[in-house]
């Protein structure tokens, strides 16, 4: 928290002494705030590169943040505010300071986010120790295991009855991609079972997108698509595309498989992020999916991917009439300079609507530039579309430069200024209405390539598996010297704050010595750890350790109380000038504050 009020102290000296404030605080002039453009988020970010780098860096904490690794989330987080800060002290244009400032109050909002989260369950605390990878070197099995018990049947009814019209079209999909994952799965020694994961991920719709802008067949989000080495920007996102995104999802299985040696916990790691099952495993001191308490989502998931499996392996014996659909095909070419789409399809020989369809990863009318992409074109045209792009003279290639309306351009004067037609113009950068092109919008503009490749070209990644931790390290409390342990077992009516009153600890303490959250709750028969002085004298029914016994405390006599009808335990403790947790930990059959007459209490007193 200190950390977090030292930054936040930091913005404020530091946006004193920027520029990014309106004209007449921060020196610019009216002329200045006229060429402020009222284009799109994506036109701002080709204006202004740093921005969209500034962009990456906050989807990446909250990647990490998503994956519960809240110490890195918030290292990210706060140095992108440093970086804000520094952008801003070159007194940038009006409309950047107003995305920077968006930027900004997202990343005070995440560390609040991981301020409050660390707060409520002490996470960082808890993390000292090493859980050691379970089942490296696995065999990996044919079928993962399915568990029929009541959530797993919740769904089977579900997709058989409600859930039916939709979970038909899925498994049509499934027939169209299946010849697509399975042998992915299979190259990465995965069981082909997995399959079944994007299914109920995304319903294998490759352009999905759920409400945290997760998005594609596997559900990345952003910073863990690129943590996979999918290419994301404002030509292309890589978690669209079947193949570039289950290569991605398959490391990141295989990475959780190696974590925790079973499926279901492999699942239940991609559903809400290895480092929150890791401290789950941690805290309630078992492997088993089905007893741990994991998130409601999460509790729900493994069910949900057991169920679809369970219909996916022999549908018609659920009900399902399956109509035949063709398996999507293509081949694919590699391209490593900008080519319009229209080239390609001449050379495909079908639409430019059908190259989208294949590659939905596409976000323009082009191939990026400075990027080695494998586009995907109807089955049987590679070497067609090879031979056209063979064709294109130099002359004919494009590269694209970015142009800035000003005030009073017309279309008109710009396609003439660069030599293209209005109609080109207005096809590439999806104009509807040429009067209507506003002041400060980015046009894209084609130019003659240079015919040479540049050397910084990205190629894809998605194939390879990034430098991650073979072990998730939890961490657990250890006594320091001078401290006895005191082992509790939990009875029925007992609460964690009535338990650590009965030992005279903190219940801040009690939760950090048991791995428990803030809003965990406690069991019958559940074993809760105390750490108590050496020496100390306090002992309740129920426990166990190197406690002293009462009956030897010195001067001190003990004597009985038998109840009487209408007596409370706080009437009783004012009789005798003690407390209610005394009385508690000394009669410790008793649960809670409910005592009867003719119960008899013992009772440590003063020696006269």
């Amino acid at each position: 928290m200190k950390r977090l009020l030292l930054v936040s102290l930091a913005l404020v000296v530091a946006i004193s002494l920027t520029g990014c404030f309106p004209a007449g605080k921060s020196g610019k002039s009216a002329a200045q705030d006229d060429i402020e453009p009222s284009g799109s988020e994506e036109e701002v970010y080709l204006l202004y590169p740093q921005l969209m780098l500034l962009s990456r860096k906050l989807d990446e904490a909250e990647a990490y943040y998503k994956l519960g690794n809240l110490d890195y989330s918030l290292s990210l987080s706060e140095d992108l505010i440093i970086d804000i800060e520094e952008f801003k002290s070159t007194d940038p244009d009006p409309f950047v300071c107003d995305h920077l400032d968006m930027l900004e109050q997202s990343a005070i909002v995440l560390n609040n986010h991981i301020e409050d989260e660390e707060l409520e369950n002490e996470w960082r605390d808890l993390m000292t120790a090493v859980i050691d990878s379970i089942g490296q070197n696995h065999v990996v099995e044919e079928e993962i295991e399915i568990v029929l018990n009541w959530r797993t049947e919740h769904w089977l009814r579900y997709f058989q009855g409600k859930g039916r019209r939709h979970f038909t079209r899925w498994l049509e999909r499934v027939e169209m991609y299946r010849d697509i994952i399975e042998p992915i799965l299979i190259e990465q020694e995965l069981p082909r079972d997995l399959l079944f994961l994007a299914v109920i991920e995304s319903g294998l719709n490759l352009h999905a997108r759920s409400s945290v802008k997760a998005t594609g067949p596997w559900q990345f989000m952003a910073g863990t698509g690129r943590l996979f080495g999918l290419r994301i920007n404002w030509w292309i996102d890589e978690r669209k595309d079947i193949v570039a995104a289950t290569y991605a999802a398959s490391n990141y299985l295989k990475y959780l498989h190696g974590l925790f040696g079973r499926w279901d916990l492999a699942l239940a790691g991609y559903n809400c992020g290895e480092y929150r099952v890791a401290g789950a495993i941690s805290r309630q001191k078992t492997e088993d999916y089905w007893m741990l308490r994991l998130p409601s989502q999460t509790k729900w998931f493994v069910p949900k991917f057991m169920a679809a499996l369970t219909i996916g392996r022999d549908p018609a014996a659920f009900g399902f009439k399956i109509r035949k659909v063709e398996p999507v095909t293509f081949d694919q070419v590699t391209i490593d300079r900008s080519t319009d789409l229209k080239h390609i399809s001449r050379g495909a020989n079908c639409t430019i609507t059908r190259l989208k369809d294949l590659n939905p990863a596409l976000k323009r009318w082009a191939t990026p530039p400075n990027m080695e992409i494998d586009l995907k074109v109807p089955y049987g045209t590679a070497d067609d579309v090879l031979a056209v792009l063979a064709s294109i003279p130099p002359g004919e290639r494009v590269s694209w430069h970015r142009h800035k309306v000003k005030k009073g351009e017309s279309l008109s004067r710009i396609s003439s200024k660069y030599e293209i037609s209005q109609s080109e113009l207005k096809r590439i950068n999806n104009i509807k209405n040429a009067h209507k092109i506003r002041e400060g919008t980015i046009l894209l503009i084609p130019v003659k390539d240079s015919g040479q490749v540049a050397s910084a070209t990205s190629k894809p990644k998605y194939r390879e598996s990034p430098k991650l931790p073979s072990k998730i390290k939890v961490k657990k409390y250890s006594a320091p010297k001078g401290q006895t342990k005191v082992v509790y077992t939990v009875k029925d009516g007992d609460t964690l704050s009535e338990i650590a009153e009965r030992y005279h600890v903190g219940l801040s303490k009690a939760r950090k010595w048991n791995n428990l959250r803030y809003n965990s709750t406690i069991h019958p028969g559940q074993s809760i750890v105390i750490y108590l002085p050496s020496g100390s004298s306090t002992q309740v029914a129920g426990s166990s350790g190197n406690n002293a016994d009462p009956k030897n405390m010195d001067g001190k006599k003990k004597v009985y109380h038998t109840v009487r009808k209408g007596e409370t335990l706080s009437a009783i403790s004012r009789q005798y000038s003690t407390r209610v947790s005394d009385i508690l930990a000394w009669n410790g059959s008793i649960k809670k504050d409910l005592v009867y007459p003719g119960d008899k209490l013992m009772i440590w007193v003063e020696s006269d």
